[in-house]
């Protein structure tokens, strides 16, 4: 008799331990991810159709630790971070390819087309090599501002390419998730303005 009551002991701390392990599965003690959006800068949006609308290639490319659909920190230190469960829709260079062909496209004086099946001699190309798109910390961890930089080009038609240098820093007055992310808007709509203005 004690035998069988040890073994059905047991068993049922067998058990137990079994489904305590399952469901430590269903929970976590990590914050659920949300998952920002961005939208394209229309500001400028041309009234009357222009006389021919320019087929344009849009190149994105970002510099290393930036390609990823986390929102990034920068430290006074130099250190490279990001901010736990936020993450934009994308990827960067995904996200700013988009935001910067729909920007063009709301002008209403350009045709997006794709990148790597135009040649030069059909239509125009955008490259751009984002260099800074991160928010900059204090080594407190306290968020000041956000940071959006590009460099690139412009060729279109015969002439010499048109270069290209964008940059805008806006301070962060909130620093909730939702403050950091109007900020992050607020430096790509001037980032996106002072790019149409250039071209």
């Amino acid at each position: 008799m004690k035998f069988s009551s040890r073994y059905l002991v047991v068993h049922l701390l067998l058990i137990a331990s079994v489904l305590g392990a399952c469901s430590g599965l269903n929970r976590s003690d990590e914050p659920a991810n949300k998952t920002w959006w961005l939208k394209p800068y229309t500001g400028m949006v041309q009234m009357a159709f222009p006389t021919a609308i320019l087929p344009v290639a849009v190149d994105v490319t970002v510099v290393p630790g930036l390609d990823t659909n986390r929102i990034l920190t920068l430290a006074d230190n130099a250190q490279l971070n990001h901010y736990a469960a936020a993450r934009w829709v994308d990827n960067t260079p995904e996200l700013l390819t988009s935001l910067t062909s729909r920007t063009l496209l709301a002008t209403g004086r350009f045709q997006v087309e794709p990148g790597r099946s135009m040649r030069r001699a059909e239509g125009c190309r955008l490259q751009l090599e984002v260099k800074e798109f991160f928010a900059t910390i204090t080594a407190s961890g306290q968020t000041t501002s956000v940071q959006v930089a590009a460099d690139g080009k412009y060729l279109c038609g015969p002439g010499s390419p048109i270069a290209i240098t964008l940059g805008a820093a806006v301070p962060v007055a909130d620093e909730s998730m939702t403050g950091i992310v109007a900020a992050f808007q607020q430096a790509l709509d001037e980032v996106m303005e002072d790019l149409l203005n250039q071209l």
